[in-house]
């Protein structure tokens, strides 16, 4: 029964070591997590950051232009000669619509006051949410069950001919 014996042991001293390699994997495993966590949260404040330093840029340019945009030091006329441009253009494209609309009531046009409002509303804070949805993949089938409807052959799975 010697025999028998030894190879318990050496079962049991393997075993233990199976279990301090686990346990050392786990530990490694925790601080990879924790890291990647960090760095993730990291990221998503220097994020922040830089949306705060743009809005600040956005801020202190509107600024300059309201002081010295009628008279501003070189390295900044043109972009201010832009600015003067772009609202130029929105005065006529806004007259336009205003005579469109005028237009419209003279000749009778029946206009949708709620639709105006979801546009005006829309056109003042553009902030635009959107949903993402994932979809599950079907479940493997098991042998003998039929899977997902696949295309007949010569078909692409959108449905049209494959040429």
């Amino acid at each position: 029964m010697s025999g028998f014996d030894d190879f318990m042991d050496k079962a049991g001293e393997i075993a233990v070591k199976a279990a301090e390699k686990a346990k050392d994997l786990a530990a490694v495993a925790a601080e990879k997590a924790r890291e990647v966590s960090r760095v993730a949260k990291l990221n998503m404040d220097i994020s922040a950051k830089r949306d705060t330093v743009k809005k600040a840029y956005g801020e202190l340019g509107r600024l300059y232009f309201e002081s010295h945009g009628t008279d501003p030091e070189e390295p900044f006329s043109q972009v201010c000669q832009e600015i003067e441009l772009a609202k130029s253009a929105i005065a006529e494209m806004e007259e336009e619509i205003a005579r469109i609309k005028e237009d419209a009531k003279k000749n009778g046009i029946a206009q949708d006051e709620d639709f105006e409002a979801v546009v005006d509303a829309t056109a003042e804070d553009a902030e635009v949410e959107v949903e993402i949805t994932v979809e599950q993949p079907d479940p493997p089938c098991e042998p003998g069950e039929e899977g997902p409807e696949t295309p007949p052959a010569g078909e692409d799975p959108a449905g049209g001919q494959e040429q």
